[in-house]
């Protein structure tokens, strides 16, 4: 059966489900289906959230976490390994990536890995 109506969620509702999304590890579809509404209105309800706060002036913050990047393996252990066959190169970008290569590594694939980082 289908309703031509749409629902009405308190205000409260959709607040804790705002705070429950943004909170929780979990993808907002699970969220969603926590709650029992489809995940385009958590969305919608997130993004109104945050035009409200900013109409106030006022600043929302998202929990955010950062993980360190995994260490790769130092260039001898690449060696031994035989995936370096050469002497090694770092080329340190300006916005912080590093790229390591094998100075065996052919121009033109060089370039197609640089092109994909600044893309």
């Amino acid at each position: 059966m289908v309703s031509d109506r749409r629902r009405w969620h308190a205000p409260e509702f959709r607040a804790r489900v705002v705070i429950a999304s943004y909170e929780s590890r979990r993808p907002i579809r699970e969220v969603a289906a926590q709650y029992g509404i489809h995940p385009s209105l958590v969305f919608r309800w997130r993004r109104e959230a945050r035009a409200k706060a900013q109409a106030k002036g006022g600043t929302s913050f998202i929990p955010v976490m950062v993980a360190p990047a995994p260490e790769p393996p130092p260039l001898e252990r690449r060696r031994e390994q035989g995936t370096l066959s050469g002497q090694a190169v770092s080329l340190v970008f300006p916005d912080g990536v590093r790229l390591e290569f094998d100075t065996g590594l052919s121009a033109d694939r060089l370039r197609e890995i640089v092109g994909a980082l600044r893309s």
